[in-house]
């Protein structure tokens, strides 16, 4: 994967409605640390609305990632799939109006897109990462690891410690 791969050049596009389609996979999660240990395949597609001062994109993301659990750190496939509208006016230089708003410098003859995938990729995942429940209701998650964790958790405390909760400090 290149940067370029991922440019859309505006300049010579005609004013009107423009259609881009893009891939994103292995390579682009391993090139953003924040990604370590995700992976997938989606698929990207632009509609994008020249205008003599400003075009609008019209983001439509779909495909699946492979996840790491939070619970028993087993990896999942877990769908996303949604839509982010990205407006781009043209000014002297670059800055941010709004999370949806853009002003890109008349200078420029093209976009780099992959840091709006990469926001816009890390909307649709969940908060937390966790294997979706099985049809009849069960948890999804490996049963020999959380047998592991529940048995760590139901472990003694530590007998040394019962001598210190029995001082009482002024």
């Amino acid at each position: 994967m290149t940067k370029a791969d991922f440019n859309i050049p505006f300049k010579g596009l005609s004013t009107g409605s423009h259609s881009f389609d893009f891939k994103v996979g292995e390579t682009f999660f391993e090139s953003f640390e924040y990604f370590e240990g995700t992976s997938g395949k989606l698929d990207v597609h632009i509609d994008l609305l020249k205008e003599s001062n400003l075009m609008h994109l019209d983001f439509h993301l779909q495909g699946e990632v492979s996840l790491q659990c939070d619970r028993c750190l087993d990896r999942f496939n877990y769908p996303i799939e949604g839509q982010f509208l990205l407006i781009i006016k043209f000014g002297e230089t670059f800055e941010e109006e709004s999370d949806e708003v853009i002003i890109f410098p008349l200078t420029e003859s093209q976009i780099d897109l992959r840091q709006y995938f990469f926001e816009y990729i890390n909307m649709l995942l969940p908060l937390q990462k966790i294997h979706p429940d099985k049809e009849n209701g069960d948890s999804g998650c490996d049963p020999k690891m959380i047998e592991r964790l529940t048995q760590h958790s139901e472990q003694k405390e530590d007998p040394r410690w019962e001598v210190l909760k029995k001082l009482k400090l002024k």
